[in-house]
């Protein structure tokens, strides 16, 4: 993998021979140009990570090109070689965004960490808009929060999956997390140091879509004012998360297909096709198959997702998480409120349509409403828990003069008994029940059997 994409714009040509040699020895992929105006097509053809600039060259000078590249918001951190150097040029270039200015002659060594300092420079500000994105989308980081069952099967699947280069296709219903696996799927692999970069693809249409995600070149259509890098070529050498695949339009999905299979794509209103490294994870609540035989899904393309898969739990599946969860997310909210006893009851017993997105916007707004630190089942009161139990007739026993009880009735009351016996701690009554802890869960779930203590 190449350590970065470099473009020599200089009029030496002893000087470019020289630095592409040099600098293809050191690992680098690098290009060069005689001047200015020749820099202005490679640029807008390819992106480089970094640009040796020299000042003074003919038709177009290293200044204007400098001027120019920082007014169209290039990503491409810029050097400065020269020969002529003064402290006029030096202040001047440092005010417009160089990174460096280097007087020639230079220490080859030297300027090897300039470069790599420069390119590290790009990759953290990069991040840094990355993360400052997600943070206001999402409240907080993508870390794996749980130690059910559930959860430890998922994170054994992750560490199984993270290491290789194959794409992956992550199910589970909306809310449950998906894009907190596929970020936790990154950092664990040999790209945790390069770009992950999130799309959600049922939030565009398949032109907004293709621009977004290939880019497009000045003048491809009426708003294009500057050649624009897409998220792919942004996240080359990185991860490229693709949420919600199933909404993709099936009229881009070829184009989509061909990304994948050949690691190439050409921004919108462009002719030139740009290789790509990078790890391709994508995200569904649907069932692909099921799309496949309805036509609105490709079959080749759903095969070529379809390489590794995993499923994401849902909430109810792993409500022994719960505490866990709104601990966690009363630290990212920075409350010093607390969920006692039997507010958490209330939350394991409650049926989440909306998964771990549901939670986090019940506990963010049960902390704004609740006026006392302590949060109790009281103040989780707008919480609906339907009572799913049957009509049935009542049959008295003549004898006792009482009615008698089916055998459900006498099971949710045995429970109740043996969490009275025990005050509430549930791994003592499932234990004394013979049943998983979890099975206890559910069970109480389904005999509304809420809050054995207040």
């Amino acid at each position: 993998m190449s350590k970065g994409r470099i473009l020599v714009v200089d009029d030496e040509e002893s000087l470019r021979l020289l630095l592409k040699n040099e600098l293809a020895r050191a690992g680098y992929t690098v290009e060069t140009v005689a001047d200015g105006s020749l820099a202005f097509d490679k640029m807008r053809d390819d992106f480089y990570h970094v640009v040796l600039l020299d000042i003074v060259m003919p038709k177009v000078d290293g200044m204007e090109v400098l001027r120019a590249l920082k007014q169209e918001n290039s990503a491409s951190e810029i050097i400065i070689l020269t020969g002529n150097a003064t402290l006029e040029t030096a202040i001047e270039s440092m005010k417009l965004g160089a990174y460096e200015y280097i007087k020639k002659p230079y220490i080859l060594k030297e300027l090897i960490i300039q470069i790599e300092r420069a390119i590290k420079h790009q990759s953290s500000l990069l991040d840094l808009k990355i993360l400052r994105d997600e943070l206001k989308k999402s409240g907080h980081g993508g870390n794996l929060i749980g130690k059910s069952q559930a959860m430890l099967d998922l994170e054994l699947m992750i560490k199984k999956i993270a290491p290789t280069l194959s794409t992956v296709l992550i199910l589970g219903e909306s809310g449950a997390g998906k894009e907190v696996v596929a970020r936790s799927i990154h950092e664990n692999s040999t790209r945790s140091d390069k770009p992950f970069i999130a799309i959600n693809c049922a939030s565009l249409s398949g032109t907004l879509l293709e621009s977004e995600l290939f880019g497009y070149e000045k003048g491809a259509f009426t708003d294009a004012k500057a050649q624009k890098r897409g998220l792919a070529e942004i996240s080359d050498g990185g991860t490229l998360f693709l949420d919600e695949i199933g909404e993709i339009p099936i009229n881009f999905q070829a184009k989509l297909l061909r990304f994948l299979e050949k690691g190439e794509i050409r921004r919108v209103g462009g002719t030139k096709d740009i290789p790509l490294d990078l790890r391709i994870i994508c995200a569904t609540n649907q069932p692909l198959e099921k799309l496949v035989e309805e036509k609105t899904f490709r079959a080749d393309l759903y095969y070529r997702l379809n390489v590794l898969s995993i499923t994401v739990p849902p909430l109810k599946n792993r409500v022994e998480d719960i505490p866990l969860l709104v601990e966690s997310f009363l630290g990212v909210l920075g409350s010093q409120k607390e969920f006692d006893k039997s507010a958490i009851e209330i939350l394991q017993v409650y049926d989440w349509k909306g998964n771990v997105r549901e939670l986090k916007n019940v506990v963010e707004r049960t902390c704004i409403l609740c006026q006392e630190k302590r949060i109790t089942a009281k103040d989780l009161s707008f919480l609906q828990i339907p009572d799913k139990t049957p009509e049935r007739m009542v049959v008295v026993d003549e004898k006792e003069n009482r009615p008698l009880c089916s055998i459900k009735d006498m099971e949710r009351e045995h429970i109740v008994n043996v969490l009275k016996h025990v005050n509430g701690q549930r791994n003592k009554a499932a234990n004394i029940l013979g049943i998983s802890p979890k099975t206890l869960y559910l069970k109480m779930k389904s005999f509304k059997i809420v809050s054995v203590f207040e």
